[in-house]
């Protein structure tokens, strides 16, 4: 990748640092700035580019995939990058027919910029570093902007994986699994790391502890050709990761209403996992009532 000189002091890189691969090519060249691997089973990822906004004025941004990108088995998504967005602009790339490696540098995607039309009332001022899903109501786990690594003792053996906030479970790379534990083929379907039929799990209950003192029980799924270990909410549970809300009336309210953040929902703040049962009351009528 070529970048221009801006005279930024903050070495951000810019949208008006990019070049076009040649005078008459329409799109600005985006590359990942990391080397990532990507297989079927891992669905969509979001993948960083070192390039920041805002845009110049006057212009939306159009990212879109290249077609030797989509030759390579490389399907990038289409997006908007908004003129006000100021954080890193990311690259949702998936690889569903094979394991495609993306070196640091390569060139992926394109950013196109156009004339921006605005009309019609702003709900917010303004976008700034909020990414994806930023203008719809959301909830998020309160741990930094990346995945952290965490170690995990399992069974006596050490596992490391990311924290996985989409994950409603566990899953172990086949590779790191070991042999001496059973498996079995698990009837259900796993979504969000793409989708895979009928996986392989645990056929027993293993014990996990962290650094912290944290433990508890997970049965979790093996899947090949996963890069990385993935801890999903039955491992942050235990760990005490909270939810909170990017909307500082939202947090408010809930605040008032008596959550609080690092306990579980319930009377006895001890976490409702089943939804609250409906208990029907004869002869009585209003709401809460049927």
């Amino acid at each position: 990748m070529l970048w221009g000189n801006s005279g930024k002091s903050d070495g951000r890189k810019r949208v008006t640092d990019l070049f076009r691969a040649t005078s008459g090519s329409t799109g600005l060249d985006l590359c990942s700035s990391s080397y990532t691997v990507l297989t079927p089973e891992m669905g969509m990822q979001a993948l960083p580019t070192g390039v920041y906004g805002p845009l110049p004025d006057g212009t939306v941004g159009l990212l879109l995939g290249r077609s030797s990108s989509t030759i390579k088995g490389l399907l990038i998504a289409p997006g908007v990058i908004d003129a006000d967005y100021t954080g890193e602009i990311k690259i949702m790339a998936h690889s569903p027919q094979c394991i495609t490696t993306i070196a640091s540098g390569q060139h992926i995607a394109q950013l196109i910029l156009v004339p921006a039309v605005q009309t019609g009332k702003a709900l917010a001022s303004r976008r700034g570093e909020s990414a994806f899903g930023s203008s719809d109501a959301y909830w998020v786990q309160a741990i930094t902007n990346n995945r952290p690594e965490v170690t995990l003792r399992i069974n006596g053996k050490l596992f490391t994986g990311i924290l996985d906030t989409g994950a409603d479970v566990s899953v172990i790379a086949e590779r790191h699994w070991t042999r001496e534990w059973p498996k079995q083929i698990a009837i259900s379907t796993l979504q969000g790391i793409g989708q895979t039929n009928n996986p392989e799990q645990s056929t027993e209950l293993l014990h996990w502890t962290d650094h912290e003192g944290h433990e508890g029980d997970i049965r979790p799924y093996i899947l090949p050709n996963l890069p990385v270990n993935l801890w999903g909410r039955d491992v942050m549970t235990h760990m005490g990761v909270y939810l909170y809300s990017p909307s500082e009336q939202v947090s408010n309210q809930l605040l008032d209403q008596g959550l609080l953040p690092t306990s579980g929902l319930g009377r006895n703040n001890q976490g409702t996992v089943a939804p609250v049962q409906t208990k029907r009351l004869p002869k009585r009528s209003g709401l809460g009532y049927f």
